[in-house]
This record gives structure tokens, C-alpha cells and sequence, in this order.
């Protein structure tokens, strides 16, 4: 039977720097096996969060508790260019007291063992980035923090990252993600917590957040993009003509747009308009037109 106790749990967490409120009574918390998305526009407090948890920067009031010691990669987590790989994993081992089985874990996790005889300077950003999730493993972490991990990975170099991370989160790891590349995070993510403003805003399972979005329209292309648009019209549907094909808002069901669509053209392609992690930043992450909070806490 498995222990119901959070991997990561935050409660009441305030973090002020002199007399500005960076996060403001933030409580979320998420199970071990999880692969978690934290979003937020710039400035929201998403790496303030990372930081407390971190140890990094103390926080005002609040309480946060971990299964083990987190670890955290930042973005642009850069190694010693001489050093070759093996021997960073060596150095780092002593470091942490890691054991045979948690080097041994780390390796085999990560995939590094192709790469260990390279210097660090000779790696590819993809590499780098397996490599500091190596070094991030070796202390026998269970919760990993990664902020902006796909910086600099081209489409190949992120799938291979998201695959670690299943395999991650399989290996019962929990993994919170602080990324703008929305359209990634919806592929591996399990569950979501957005921020504005240094304020939580929702947190729930992926399914659960989405049912609380506007659904999503549809972009159509067919053999005939402007007799398509016409019969939509027609049909009294909200269509716009564009260069990507027919844009058809969200009330209006698929199966409907398929319908009218089909009788005039062939149908080639049907896509969303705008994926589903996009509409919950848009709805819950966005920062809109609001002042941030800077008053002084009592």
C-alpha cells in the first residue's frame, strides 16, 4: 500500500524582499509519481516559489515540506568545460556521500553513460541538460524542480527530455516544471498550479483545470478553403477565412464543423486553435492588467 503523505506541500508560503511581496499565501501540494506544471507570466513568482523551496531565499510565513531534500535546476546550469563527464559524476557523488546504487540509478536514468567519457564543454544543450538531471539525482532526490528545461533544445532534443521525464515520474520521482513552452508541458504534465501576480490562482489535476477553460475552436483546412468559410457562414457558425485555413470558434462542436465542411470540400486537417495549456495560462497565468501586490505584510 502506498504512503498517501505529499512528495511537496506548500501552506500559507509569503516571500517578501524589503517591502515587496514577491508570493502571497500560497498552498498547493502533489503526490509522489506526478509530473507537475507551474505557470505564471513574468514576474508572477514561479522561480521565487523554486527558490524557497530550495532553501534559496527565506520565506515571510508559511511552511513548506518535502519527501527528502529537493533538487533544483535552473536554467543555463552550466558544468566545468575541461572536466569530463565521468569525473564531474564522481566529484559531485563525494560531495552528496551518493551511493553505488544512486550513482548507478543516475546513470541508467538519465542515459549519460553514452556520453561519460566527453568533456563537458563538448556537450550539446540536450546532453548538458541530462547531465544536470544526473547530478540533480545523485543525492537520492525524489522531487526535482526544473525551471525553463526546454531553453535552447531543438523539437528532437526535447522529446528526448520529456521522455526522461517519464521515465522519471515512473520512477516515482515527482517533477515540477516552471516552462513557457506550453505546447510540451501539456504532453507530460499530470497536474497544474497557476500563479498571478505572486497570487495561486487555480491548482488541481490537468482534466479538472481544463474543464474551467473556454473550449477550444477549430482551424479547418480543406480542398476548398473559401467555399468551406461560406458554407459555415451559412450555417450561422462563427468562421474567420485565414492563411492557416477556416477558423471556427469554440461553441460550436466539431462533429458540426465536420458536418457542413464535409459537403462542399475535402476535409484535410482539423486542428485546435489554441491547445489546452495556452487557455488555462490565458484564464489563470495571464497578467492582464492588474498592478502587482507590493504593499508591506503587518
Amino acid at each position: 500500500m502506498t504512503s498517501a503523505r505529499p512528495a511537496l506541500s506548500l501552506d500559507g508560503v509569503t516571500v517578501t524582499r524589503g517591502r515587496r511581496t514577491l508570493v502571497r499565501d500560497v498552498s498547493f501540494s502533489m503526490g509522489p509519481g506526478l509530473v507537475h506544471a507551474l505557470l505564471g507570466h513574468n514576474g508572477a513568482g514561479k522561480t521565487t516559489l523554486f527558490r524557497a523551496v530550495s532553501g534559496l531565499v527565506p520565506t515571510r510565513s508559511g511552511r513548506i515540506v518535502t519527501r527528502g531534500e529537493p533538487s533544483v535546476l535552473f536554467v543555463g546550469s552550466r558544468f566545468p568545460a575541461e572536466l569530463r563527464v565521468r569525473d564531474l559524476m564522481a566529484y559531485r557523488g563525494r560531495l552528496v556521500f551518493a551511493s553505488r546504487r544512486d550513482m548507478a540509478r543516475a546513470r541508467e536514468v538519465t542515459g549519460i553513460g553514452a556520453f561519460e567519457a566527453a568533456r563537458c564543454g563538448e556537450l550539446s544543450t540536450g546532453m548538458a541538460q541530462r547531465l544536470a538531471l544526473a547530478v540533480a539525482l545523485l543525492g537520492g532526490a525524489r522531487v526535482l524542480l526544473l525551471d525553463e528545461p526546454t531553453t535552447g533544445l531543438d523539437p528532437q532534443a526535447i522529446d528526448s527530455l520529456l521522455d526522461l521525464l517519464r521515465t522519471l515520474r515512473d520512477d516515482g520521482c515527482t517533477v515540477v516544471l516552471c516552462s513557457h513552452d506550453l505546447a510540451q508541458l501539456e504532453l507530460v504534465c499530470d497536474t497544474v498550479t497557476c500563479l498571478r501576480h505572486g497570487r495561486l490562482t487555480v491548482t488541481g489535476a490537468v482534466g479538472d483545470v481544463a474543464a474551467r477553460v473556454p473550449r477550444a475552436g477549430h482551424v479547418v483546412r480543406t480542398s476548398d478553403d473559401g467555399a468551406a468559410y461560406r458554407a459555415l457562414r451559412e450555417a450561422r457558425m462563427d468562421a474567420t477565412l485565414t492563411s492557416r485555413g477556416v477558423r471556427v470558434a469554440g461553441p460550436d462542436p466539431l462533429e458540426a464543423v465536420w458536418t457542413v465542411v464535409a459537403r462542399h470540400a475535402v476535409v484535410h486537417e482539423i486542428t485546435v486553435d489554441r491547445a489546452l495549456f495556452d487557455r488555462i495560462f490565458d484564464e489563470f497565468a495571464s497578467s492582464g492588467t492588474e498592478v502587482a501586490d507590493e504593499r508591506t505584510l503587518s
